[in-house]
């Protein structure tokens, strides 16, 4: 049986660069504004509002949030399966990041409309926050 998850869409726009390995991560990320600084073997991934983003640098804009509520834990099975698996039935490309508490899943906004849909087709439920 498929799981049902809150979701919660975040306000921001968010950007998803890349820079090279070992740049330095832009001073502004510290200001305390969720963002998500990935560092692997091959380049500095910086996800974060398009108001932040740094400039002169390989990016995609124009990606929306949506937030799995609650705490996941570790040891849980499905969760991003979950939401992922509906928007691959329904042809959407998206970018998903975890944390040691939850994970988010970034849809491109030409298709915000049609990702929404399709989560709520699943069973999920968005939350609406202010």
């Amino acid at each position: 049986m498929a799981r049902t998850l809150a979701l919660h869409l975040l306000n921001d726009t968010f950007t998803i660069n890349k820079l090279p390995q070992f740049a330095e991560i832009p001073s502004i990320l510290a200001k305390g504004e969720m963002c998500f600084i990935l560092r692997t073997d091959e380049e500095l991934c910086i996800v974060c509002p398009e108001f932040m983003a740094p400039n002169n640098v390989q990016q995609e804009l124009g990606w929306r949030c949506l937030k799995v509520e609650g705490e996941v834990k570790m040891q849980e099975v499905g969760v991003l399966a979950s939401v992922t698996q509906p928007l691959a039935d329904a042809n959407i490309p998206l970018f998903a990041i975890s944390t040691f508490n939850t994970d988010y899943v970034f849809v491109m906004e030409e298709h915000l409309v049609n990702a929404v849909q399709a989560l709520q087709k699943a069973g999920h439920e968005f939350l609406h926050k202010e």
